[in-house]
């Protein structure tokens, strides 16, 4: 009776002990699943939310892309030698002026010919190179529209450029024309890259091979700068270099005016100011150019600089860094009076200087002619050969348009280390060389270019 009780009060409690588990479960499943769909709910309205606030905190840059591409151009030239074409290739450029003036770079349309200038439009045109320069990669193009009306882009500048703020780059990287990519200013001042005259802008902004020459665009559609280099064309670094519009601007004047760019010349080797530095040579902060050298006759020379003076400003504008020193020379005229302030001995001093062309300049030719080769040079000075690393030869400052030199591909900034059959180590090398030269024929002329090594091109003389 017992066991009986036991056994039907066990089997009755296991009844209900399922039956109340199964309503749990049910009840559990139910909630479980709620649960799931509230997460799911907030998931989605959170994604939603992040959406909106990306969206938001991204600029749109459709309607700045419409303005500005029209306004950007495509560049193919072809480089002849001797009649025959040796070689193709191109980049991009931009309108700066309604009558068809066109900003690139020098290494664009260096060898090239006839440049052809290919318009948004699709149309192409036969451009002029009213002027070009080497230390600054800048080049200035001119084209004759026969009355088709142009968009010429706005001019910024990069004072107020702040690192971390939008860019945009154009251009036709790899051919692929009318080409936009977008990022952030990395860093100004990078005169370290490249020329001594340029403070490159860095930026994040993906630029190839065919992008030289296109404007960086900020977010008010002005353009800030030209792209010019990558850090290693081999890899992809996120590394981009812009030449300052500022700069650029004042060399497109030069050329519209000359020709070609007029430096000014001070006649110093420098060097950078560290924390140890700055204490020894008793500066109140990290800054300025700490003079090296100061060569015989030159401005600085004459003016009275001398090898550890620190240079702070030129015309009241701070040297924060070394390579500020030449970028400011370098947008001056010879013949200009440049007020610097010094750091002697402790004591901060004002000197005025007299800048000088550069040292040497002669052009090749003879009095009769026929031996012109049509180009300029100089001796290499200490501080080019420290910039260039190489310590003999002599450079090439100008080459004449339409000139035997020309014709052969020689550009304003390479080394000449030879020429027909005399070395050059300097400039009465130099001069040696002219002297033996024949009156027609072919002489090989060995140059150092930067960026390509040594190479021998071929002169005609007529």
């Amino acid at each position: 009776m017992t066991r009986s009780c036991r056994t039907c009060g066990n089997r009755t409690d296991s009844f209900f002990s399922k039956g109340y588990s199964y309503k749990n479960r049910r009840i559990g499943d139910n909630i479980i699943m709620l649960k799931r769909f509230l997460s799911l709910t907030v998931i989605a309205w959170l994604s939603l939310s992040v959406a909106s606030v990306d969206a938001k905190s991204f600029p749109d840059f459709t309607q700045l892309v419409e303005k500005v591409q029209p306004s950007v151009v495509s560049i193919k030239v072809e480089v002849k030698r001797w009649g025959r074409v040796v070689g193709r290739g191109g980049g991009s450029g931009f309108i700066v002026d309604e009558d068809g003036y066109i900003l690139t770079n020098h290494h664009v349309v260096a060898d090239a010919e006839t440049p052809v200038v290919k318009l948004y439009n699709g149309r192409e045109f036969d451009a002029e190179v009213i002027g070009s320069d080497a230390s600054t990669d800048v080049a200035l193009l001119k084209i004759d529209t026969e009355g088709l009306e142009l968009q010429a882009l706005e001019l910024g500048n990069t004072r107020d450029l702040k690192v971390g703020q939008w860019v945009l780059a154009f251009g036709a990287p790899f051919n692929l024309e009318q080409t936009v990519t977008a990022g952030i200013v990395s860093a100004k001042g990078r005169g370290e890259v490249g020329s001594q005259y340029v403070p490159f802008v860095q930026t994040d902004v993906a630029i190839n091979r065919g992008n030289s020459g296109g404007p960086l665009i900020n977010l008010d559609g002005e353009v800030v700068g030209i792209n010019s280099m990558i850090f290693n064309p081999m890899i992809s670094s996120g590394l981009s270099f812009s030449i300052p519009i500022d700069l650029a601007d004042n060399v497109r004047k030069q050329l519209l005016k000359d020709g070609k760019v007029n430096r000014g010349f001070l006649g110093v080797t420098f060097g950078p100011i560290d924390q140890d530095k700055a204490d020894a040579f008793g500066l109140d902060s990290i800054g300025g150019a700490l003079v090296t050298r100061v060569l015989p006759d030159m401005a600085a020379d004459k003016a009275g600089i001398k090898v550890g003076d620190v240079v702070t400003e030129v015309d009241g504008k701070p040297v924060r860094k070394a390579q500020d020193l030449p970028f400011y020379i370098g947008q001056m005229p010879a013949g200009k009076e440049v007020e610097l302030t010094i750091v002697r001995d402790g004591d901060k001093e004002t000197v005025e200087v007299t800048l000088s062309d550069a040292n040497g300049q002669v052009v090749a030719n003879n009095d009769s002619g026929k031996k012109e080769l049509g180009l300029a040079v100089t001796e290499l000075t200490p501080d080019l050969k420290e910039a260039t690393s190489i310590d003999k030869g002599v450079i090439i400052r100008e080459v004449e348009r339409d000139s035997p030199a020309a014709r052969a591909g020689l550009r304003q900034g390479d080394i000449i280390q030879k020429l027909h059959r005399t070395t050059i180590r300097n400039m009465k090398d130099f001069q040696s060389a002219l002297a033996t030269l024949p009156d027609e024929g072919k002489v090989a002329i060995l140059i150092v270019r930067q960026g390509v090594g040594s190479d021998f091109l071929v002169i005609e003389l007529e």
